[in-house]
């Protein structure tokens, strides 16, 4: 059965979140109205809605919230054509290799949207014993990163 999955997002800047996707998944809104946009996608298989909320507030700065969004990959060179073309868009990322999540390990970069959605595309490369890697560190890096203890 063929699906697609919808999130829809409050945004407080149509036009800066309109310009910001379409960079991030490198394709024009399929709909775009004075208070609505959105966009249907078949890589990756979602429906993104934006709607404007003028009086929406940003979410937390980075590391204080563990709600994201996320794009599972399942090869390396998948992820790094993502990551190229993010970096050509002019966007800013946080990159992660080999870091140690959710009981997993994997490589990934972070974008962050204009109100504060994170999206997340990663690769996963292992499974792991720990939530955050067991290195000082590397965990504190980690608990900003996904979901950190207490928040999953």
């Amino acid at each position: 059965m063929e699906s697609r999955i919808h999130v829809s997002l409050e945004v407080q800047d149509l036009e800066r979140s309109v310009a910001f996707y379409q960079r991030l998944f490198q394709q024009q809104a399929t709909k775009l109205k004075d208070d609505y946009a959105n966009f249907r996608m078949e890589t990756p298989q979602l429906h993104l809605a934006l709607v404007l909320t003028p009086k929406r507030r940003p979410e937390p700065a980075l590391g204080l919230t563990n709600r994201h969004y996320g794009v599972e990959l399942f090869a390396d060179e998948k992820l790094n054509g993502w990551l190229d073309a993010a970096k050509n868009a002019g966007l800013e990322l946080r990159v992660e290799d080999g870091v140690t999540c959710c009981y997993a390990v994997a490589n990934k970069f972070w974008a962050r949207d204009p109100d504060g959605h994170e999206w997340e595309f990663w690769v996963r490369h292992g499974e792991a014993e720990d939530m955050h890697d067991p290195k000082p560190a590397v965990a504190a890096k980690a608990a900003k990163s996904c979901c950190a203890p207490g928040q999953c």
